[in-house]
């Protein structure tokens, strides 16, 4: 009988979150589900044992139009709800409940979840220790796409599918504190891209949901390390600024524009972040990539056509001459340094407080990120073995070798990594002096560096 509902109706102040997933224990009648689904974007899911109740929760939510969209009812006991582990933004027992049951309440609540447990209880599952952000788009300034979390491990199980199917591409992607940050260009091979062109989008990593969206600078090609993610603040560079974006709300709170003397332009072209100190290359504006909306209908997605810039022998983005460290509290740069030849914002990577820097057939160098000062620098002048090792650029991009814009440079502590479509090999260098350790002749690594 006690499933029948109870006297405990929380609002959505209580509950903390209104838009996700929210389980209702106890709601017979779906009273509260109902509410919460009329005054929120909440997902809910109730779950009842007695089959009289499951037929009537049922008939209430048809009746209302909210079943099987809004609102969902599934039979069974309290001691095992039917989802999966981390789930849940919320839930919310309206009865009276043995301890077993709380420890089920909380394997499926998500980590920063609440639990509103009777009238007066109150638990907020906490972050697991272990748990690991990609805070960059390579994981993390180092470039090197290897998680260090030590939760979720193999075997791996799928958590959840949701929207968006099919996105535009190229496609950035950042995490931090349970949110997923997605930034989609500016090609849609087809239709049902198209909505997502040109968009930055947040999502709960545990569930899916879609949190905030905002538009991107149209004709800004983002595959680039230009987004940042930490636990209240998403930097995000264009050509105008650095954008500081609420986590939460996706609201503006503010914008880092460098003085131009020390800048050389308002284009952000790469981006790092080491003990809270802010790097970036910049530079002058560069060539824009028109929004391209191609309506195929043919299976798969083509390698050519893409866009102009896609297309083009000559790769036109990511170049800059000045390499800024910023305080991104008061915005005050820390440093500045520049090549007079721009630097390749592919090639940029940084560990320990060291930050290297590399352009084809001119240089490779080595900054204290502390200080800015040229720890070391090789050219072919002074290291012509290392330059005809890296041999000519190359101009490669498909299905084989990965996009011409993927970054072709990683660190490690110890040494540093070239690998990619740009280069025809692998090669190895030294990170305490920039001579060659070891290379190999295949020339298709995708590089994932492990202990």
């Amino acid at each position: 009988e006690a499933q029948s509902g109870g006297s405990f109706g929380p609002s959505l102040d209580d509950i903390g979150v209104t838009r996700g997933i929210c389980v209702v224990l106890g709601d017979g009648r779906c009273e509260l589900a109902l509410k919460l689904a009329r005054d929120s974007d909440l997902l809910i899911y109730v779950q009842l044992l007695p089959q009289r109740d499951i037929e009537q929760a049922r008939r209430i939510a048809d009746e209302a139009g909210l079943y099987g969209t809004r609102v969902f009812v599934e039979q069974g006991p309290l001691t095992k709800i039917h989802l999966a582990d981390n789930l849940a933004d919320a839930v919310v027992v309206l009865l009276k409940i043995p301890d077993d049951v709380e420890d089920e309440v909380l394997r499926v609540l998500r980590p920063g979840g609440k639990a509103l447990l009777g009238p007066t209880k109150v638990v907020v599952k906490p972050f697991p220790k272990g748990v690991d952000d990609w805070t960059h788009p390579y994981h993390g300034p180092d470039n090197n796409p290897q998680s260090q979390d030590k939760v979720i491990l193999a075997p791996y199980l799928t958590q959840y599918l949701a929207e968006p199917r099919y996105a535009p591409l190229p496609q950035v992607t950042v995490v931090s504190a349970g949110r997923v940050f997605k930034a989609f260009g500016h090609v849609a091979f087809k239709e049902r891209e198209e909505p997502y062109l040109n968009k930055l989008v947040a999502f709960n990593s545990f569930n899916g949901t879609i949190l905030w969206q905002r538009d991107l600078a149209e004709g800004v090609m983002i595959h680039r390390n230009t987004m940042i993610a930490t636990p209240a603040t998403l930097y995000v560079g264009d050509d105008k600024s650095c954008k500081v974006i609420d986590t939460a709300t996706g609201q503006l709170k503010d914008e880092i524009i460098p003085p131009l003397e020390r800048a050389g332009g308002t284009f952000w072209k790469w981006m790092g972040m080491e003990d809270g100190v802010l790097y970036t290359l910049m530079g002058e504006q560069e060539q824009r990539d028109d929004t391209k909306r191609w309506k195929r209908e043919a299976h798969g997605w083509p390698w050519d056509p893409i866009s102009e810039g896609f297309n083009q022998p000559n790769h036109p983005w990511g170049f800059g001459s000045n390499v800024l460290a910023i305080d991104p509290e008061s915005k005050k740069v820390l440093w500045s340094y520049r090549e007079k030849e721009p630097v390749d914002g592919r090639a940029i990577c940084m560990k320990n407080g060291r930050i290297y820097i590399f352009r084809f057939g001119a240089y490779f160098a080595c900054l204290d990120a502390k200080t800015g000062n040229v720890l070391w620098r090789k050219t072919p002048d002074n290291a012509p073995e290392l330059f005809k090792s890296l041999g000519t650029y190359l101009d490669r991009q498909d299905w084989r070798t990965n996009w011409r814009t993927t970054c072709y440079l990683k660190c490690s502590d110890k040494a540093l990594y070239f690998a990619g479509p740009q280069i025809g090999k692998l090669l190895v260098v030294s990170a305490e002096d920039g001579h060659i350790l070891w290379e190999n002749s295949y020339s298709n690594f995708q590089l994932v560096l492990r202990d």
